[in-house]
């Protein structure tokens, strides 16, 4: 028995299936390596007590499921036994999923931007000393040379040539000038009165006026950029914010990065004019996008902004949603006809086959080329030889288009759809549902299904007291939750209060609020994590908003409502401790100078019984932050932080009170 139990590992190790120490985990990232001959640990106190004991130097690879380059690397390295014995001889090798450990790759993210003076990606690839000091960073490292690299094989051996104590110099200095940037510029300044028309300055000088967006190469849709533009606006009326805003979120909606055939939009194009997509579709990308074009939509009431509001809900309530909640992301991968994954399989179009296809359905040839012309399908191709990405290549849609698409869906099905991270992350649900929230204002079946899931998403992530940061389904909640799980959560079930003045949705807000300033505020300083990797928390945004920006905002709105001078003092010190940058670069922190313009217009709460609140529509008043909050008074009251300043039993002369303030 013994000996058939040796020979059967054995055969399994020869044929590639050993397992790490990744089997355990419940990372979809994680567990995409579980098999490889590289002997994987996670990150954790077992990992670095292990590089101690046998005195060896750490490999950290950090990635995400759906990311198309970590399958790469993956494909080409850790699937390799020459590279995995080198790592295993040399290395205690540990997997980190960027998505569960936000903070620590954040953290290795600024590494690489010291050591490579450029902004880093997936996946990310760090050499560290046995006591977690980065000596050495690169992204995708190919197993031979190339791609800039001088490829993993290479660089094992060669790094093996180096004196431990020269990597540990070099580590602490690297180490050294993070700390260095780290620290909180003390130049604290009064936000320029200026600063939303600065902000429109700076941008304009970046803006590609020629096919849109704040960037002349590679396209990311910075919703969060245009969502501040948009409340410039709304403040300001500065007409360049609205036509920055508006010609972009047009760009993308009539772009490859958006699904033409079913909705929802991709994470970045690799070209400057939103053409050709990196095919990940992430729930955090959808979220923001839906929430800006929901209020581009407020704003100037383009029926192009809805539809795209409508389809991209659709799609990710169709494609994501699972017991209620959504999952994290769909991969850019998927199987072609030869079984092998590749890059936008199901996502693009043969011209040739997808013609014979409408033919067979009934559609004429010449009515199926218009359509598909229209679409940007055509017999040259535009993506990898023959192959097609929908966009809109004309003005004028056929009048057929609707059900060309129709037919363009089911013959997608003919595909296998990508792989989806099933992980149930606390933040994006937040944010999802928040903007979902916010999109009930084009369609009130918004609320109630988005209500449902939020209500879901507490069940499941907010228990005893204790919130969470993300699960899979089945699996009990064990990691407690990131700055950025507190800050989003809180912010949608703020806007769930004001949508639905259910007072459960407001006791929720003020226990978020009060416990993360518990948890994560030290010593004036705000931190993103409860656990023993401590990073600072800032304002800069990376993927999508930055979580202290938002709780900036929350904190305002709580501590405005509540009259809460103090919680409110934890806003403004911590506004004043970026004073400097937001003055000097209030362009790149959009989230954090929305925050600024929050405090110079102050929030203003309509206060009065829930029938009566429920008998108003605030969006009718001209002010860029009001609310409203249930209160005991039959009179409708207008307040701010330290002051009712209007109160009548009419709401129109409430209206007009708050209007003379703006």
């Amino acid at each position: 028995m013994i000996l058939k139990l040796c020979l059967f590992i054995f055969v399994m190790w020869s044929f590639g299936f050993s397992s790490n120490q990744l089997a355990n985990e419940t990372s979809p990232y994680l567990l995409q390596h579980k098999d490889n001959p590289v002997n994987w640990y996670a990150w954790g106190d077992e990992a670095f007590k292990q590089a101690k004991k046998q005195n060896k130097l750490i490999f950290l690879s950090i990635g995400y499921s759906t990311c198309h380059w970590c399958h790469v690397m993956a494909k080409e390295s850790f699937q390799d036994k020459e590279v995995a014995k080198l790592l295993n001889d040399n290395y205690i090798s540990i997997k980190v999923d960027k998505e569960q450990y936000p903070h620590i790759d954040k953290y290795f993210q600024k590494v690489f931007q010291i050591i490579n003076q450029r902004s880093g990606g997936w996946p990310l690839s760090v050499f560290l000393t046995s006591d977690k000091k980065a000596f050495y960073s690169e992204a995708y490292i190919p197993k031979y040379e190339g791609y800039g690299s001088d490829g993993m094989i290479t660089l094992i051996n060669k790094i093996k040539k180096i004196p431990k104590i020269q990597l540990k110099t070099s580590a602490l200095n690297i180490e050294k000038i993070i700390n260095d940037n780290s620290n909180l510029n003390n130049k604290i300044q009064k936000i320029d009165d200026k600063l939303a028309l600065k902000i429109v300055g700076a941008l304009k000088n970046i803006y590609d006026y020629e096919n849109f967006g704040f960037s002349k190469t590679t396209k990311f849709p910075q919703a969060n950029t245009i969502k501040l533009l948009l409340k410039i606006y709304e403040i300001t009326k500065n007409q360049d914010a609205l036509d920055m805003s508006t010609k972009a979120l047009d760009a993308m909606a009539n772009g490859g990065i958006y699904d033409q055939i079913e909705g929802g939009f991709y994470r970045y194009t690799i070209d400057k004019k939103w053409r050709i997509p990196h095919f990940e579709k992430m729930l955090y990308t959808n979220a923001e996008l839906i929430d800006v074009y929901t209020l581009a939509y407020k704003l100037t009431k383009n029926k192009l902004y809805k539809k795209i509001v409508n389809e991209t809900i659709y799609e990710i309530d169709n494609r994501f949603k699972q017991n209620n909640v959504y999952m994290s992301a769909s991969n850019a991968d998927s199987k072609n006809e030869h079984g092998n994954n590749e890059e936008g399989t199901y996502f693009v179009f043969s011209f040739d086959d997808v013609l014979q296809y409408l033919e067979d359905n009934n559609i004429q040839e010449s009515i199926a080329i218009k359509n598909l012309n229209y679409l940007g399908i055509t017999s040259q191709g535009n993506f990898d030889t023959d192959l097609s990405i929908p966009y809109i290549a004309n003005h004028t849609a056929p009048k057929e288009l609707k059900s060309i698409k129709v037919l363009l869906k089911k013959y997608r099905k003919k595909k296998e759809y990508p792989f989806i991270d099933n992980k149930i992350n606390t933040a994006w649900n937040a944010m999802y549902l928040n903007a979902k929230i916010n999109a009930s204002y084009l369609n009130v079946k918004y609320l109630n299904s988005s209500i449902k899931s939020l209500d879901e998403l507490l069940n499941l992530m907010y228990v005893d007291g204790i919130l969470y940061h993300q699960t899979i389904k089945g699996v009990k909640p064990k990691q407690k939750a990131l700055l950025e799980d507190y800050s989003f959560l809180a912010q949608a079930v703020f806007n769930a209060y004001q949508k639905t003045l259910d007072k459960k949705y407001f006791t929720i807000f003020t226990k978020l609020v009060n416990n993360s300033i518990k948890i994560f505020y030290k010593n004036n300083i705000w931190y993103e994590s409860q656990d023993k990797f401590k990073t600072k928390a800032f304002i800069d945004s990376s993927s999508y908003a930055s979580a202290l920006s938002v709780h900036i905002i929350n904190i305002i709105n709580y501590s405005s409502i509540k009259a809460k001078s103090k919680i409110y003092k934890i806003a403004k010190d911590t506004m004043d401790s970026f004073s400097y940058d937001i003055n000097t670069y209030g362009s790149r922190y959009p989230n954090a100078s929305l925050a600024s313009l929050m405090q110079k217009y102050e929030p203003v709460f309509i206060k009065s019984t829930k029938s009566n609140l429920k008998k108003i529509d605030i969006h009718t008043i001209k002010y860029p932050f009001i609310y409203m909050y249930e209160d005991k008074t039959e009179l409708y009251l207008a307040c701010k932080i330290n002051t009712c300043f209007s109160f009548n039993k009419d709401f129109l002369k409430i209206k007009i009170d708050i209007e003379k303030l703006f």
